[in-house]
């Protein structure tokens, strides 16, 4: 929200209408969890007048005035449906080494049921993941080196639902599909690709030299926290 009339009451009344239970007054912040490693300041830390309202306190440097509406806190959703997906832990999570590798675009937002629901859709995948509140993963595997750590780690809120936590910045909440039918296998049975070599053949081979050529795997990262692996080649004529 704009803070050049910035009150107590405005940043309530706009962090209400979306739904977020805390309000702070510093620039305008809305949530619906007070993140780690907050920590509480003393009263009198909180010095600055609002912009809308210098009769009011709202923050300072480094410090927020914090209101609380009373309603309940948000939750890691233990199931979604009639235990059709059961939550699985928060793990670690890296652009360059993804826990799930299938990214899902939700244009309604999401949740713990939209994005099991469309990994189940998208073609049955197993395992879902939520991360920084707004993106969906899908795989069949949990990839390594992933490593499970505390819930605590996993409490952004859900774009879709203000009651949901939905992962956190490099931290995936995971689901696994508890159905028996096509369902994949529990870790990925090897990592080891030394053995292979990745390469394209040409469309129209040539009459002399190699009928390959060697393709390098590209991460481009397009829009933030949201990467495409692309594969490139420097020969024309290939593929």
């Amino acid at each position: 929200m704009s803070s050049d009339a910035l009150t107590v009451e405005s940043c309530i009344s706009f962090c209400a209408s979306s739904d977020y239970i805390y309000a702070g007054v510093e620039f305008g912040h809305c949530d619906s969890t007070i993140q780690i490693p907050s920590q509480p300041a003393a009263l009198s830390d909180c010095n600055f007048g609002c912009s809308g309202n210098s009769t009011e306190s709202c923050g300072s440097s480094g410090r927020l005035n914090l209101y609380y509406s009373g309603q309940p806190s948000p939750t890691l959703v233990p199931s979604v449906g009639n235990d059709d997906w059961i939550y699985q832990g928060c793990y670690t999570d890296t652009i360059s080494q993804r826990t799930l590798r299938v990214p899902v675009n939700i244009p309604v937002g999401v949740n713990a049921a939209s994005c099991t629901a469309a990994c189940q859709s998208l073609g049955g995948y197993t395992i879902a993941g939520m991360e920084v509140g707004h993106e969906c993963w899908c795989d069949n595997v949990i990839n390594p080196p992933t490593q499970r750590v505390s819930d605590s780690d996993c409490r952004m809120v859900c774009s879709a639902d203000h009651t949901e936590y939905c992962g956190n910045q490099d931290r995936i909440a995971v689901y696994r599909s508890s159905g028996s039918g096509g369902q994949g296998p529990q870790t990925c049975i090897s990592t080891d690709v030394a053995n292979f070599t990745l390469v394209a053949a040409f469309k129209n081979p040539p009459t002399s030299g190699p009928a390959t050529v060697p393709l390098k795997m590209v991460l481009v990262e397009l829009v933030p926290n949201i990467v495409w692996s692309i594969l490139s080649v420097s020969i024309s004529g290939c593929c």
